[in-house]
């Protein structure tokens, strides 16, 4: 009996169930199948970690630009809120980044 990932969930599962014990994903008995899942849930994760990333960026630096050039007093109620979404979407951003990466370094 050997280990393989669901094509749905990516937890291990034996390669003779005939569905996932976790997501209850039914098995196909075509490997090519469920290798060819597998590649699109990986697709799909990565769409969504890039998708993320880009939404951190964009609010990173339209907090940066709201505070540099819209709001003039350094007190103000808008400009703290625009420097905490800033700071927000700037760790966002990171955490993000460094989730890619190891996305990208497993091969599972």
């Amino acid at each position: 009996m050997a280990l393989m990932h669901c094509p749905k969930c990516d937890k291990k599962i034996s390669d003779k169930a005939e569905s996932c014990q976790f997501c209850q994903h039914v098995l196909v008995a075509d490997p090519e199948k469920i290798e060819s899942e597998r590649r699109i849930n990986r697709i799909k994760k990565s769409s969504n970690l890039m998708t993320q990333s880009f939404i951190a960026l964009i609010l990173f630096i339209g907090g940066l630009a709201y505070t540099a050039w819209y709001t003039d007093d350094g007190t103000s109620n808008d400009k703290i809120i625009a420097q905490v979404v800033t700071a927000i979407s700037f760790v966002w951003y990171l955490v993000t980044r460094i989730r890619i990466m190891l996305f990208k370094r497993s091969k599972q």
